[in-house]
């Protein structure tokens, strides 16, 4: 009998996964994480007003995200380093059984369904900081393309990867995803001018990746369906230059 593909093989749920890090890592992550942010900030704003641009337009300002996110990646690298353990392969960033495309169509009829009870919700259509950083082409585009590859692949990693596992330990299956998305979804709030609605929506998508990244065992799995979630309203924002508050 010929050996069948990975994909082929029948799905077994992953077992139950004891990180080796727990809240100290955790709380001093998120610690870390503004000041990351901050400090990206500062040679952004350097580096703009050297070469005479805007600090506040949305490409150096993605930038400056970039960068806080380099400096949080690099300081897990050396917390896990000192467990002798590699870093992606701890925040679960392995082969994952379910066929990719699979995966893809959960996130697409995600996003269509987000949209639709978006409706429901009568979520406002107000501008908000998310929107103003569209204001330029070059913004635009740069900031689409990390919406629909690097932006989901880190989320997935720190929220997923980091810090679900531990509260999953901590409290459980159901409650750990489920904090674990409302965290999620309190991130987003910022950058959606604290619209009740959007951080639902957001909170709802972060228990649908938690449920695929528990299941499967790897944020490869959830990453798919992140990145297929973010293309549409990312797609909105290409042809129309209107995305929805469900980012």
């Amino acid at each position: 009998m010929n050996p069948s593909s990975a994909a082929d093989q029948p799905v077994i749920l992953a077992e139950r996964e004891r990180p080796f890090w727990g809240f100290a890592e955790v709380f001093l992550i998120a610690a870390l994480f503004l000041p990351a942010v901050f400090a990206g900030s500062l040679v952004v704003q350097i580096a703009t007003r050297f070469l005479h641009g805007d600090a506040k337009l949305g490409l150096p300002l993605l930038i400056a995200e970039f960068i806080g996110y380099g400096i949080v990646f690099f300081t897990l690298r050396l917390l896990f380093a000192r467990y002798g353990q590699p870093l992606l392969p701890s925040l679960a960033w392995v082969p994952q059984p379910f066929r990719p495309i699979n995966l893809v169509i959960v996130g697409v009829a995600l996003a269509i369904a987000m949209v639709l009870l978006g409706s429901l919700l009568h979520l406002p259509n107000t501008e908000t900081p998310f929107d103003k950083l569209l204001s330029d082409t070059v913004s635009r585009i740069a900031i689409i393309v990390f919406g629909v590859t690097i932006a989901p692949v880190v989320e997935e990693l720190l929220f997923r990867g980091f810090l679900q596992p531990v509260l999953i330990e901590s409290m459980g299956v159901l409650p750990g995803i489920l904090v674990t998305s409302a965290l999620f979804g309190a991130m987003h709030l910022v950058q959606n001018a604290y619209i009740w609605q959007s951080g639902l929506l957001i909170m709802l998508v972060g228990f649908v990746l938690g449920v695929v990244r528990h299941i499967s065992g790897s944020t490869r799995a959830s990453a798919i369906v992140h990145i297929a979630y973010n293309s549409l309203p990312f797609l909105g924002v290409l042809l129309y230059g209107n995305p929805t508050n469900i980012k």
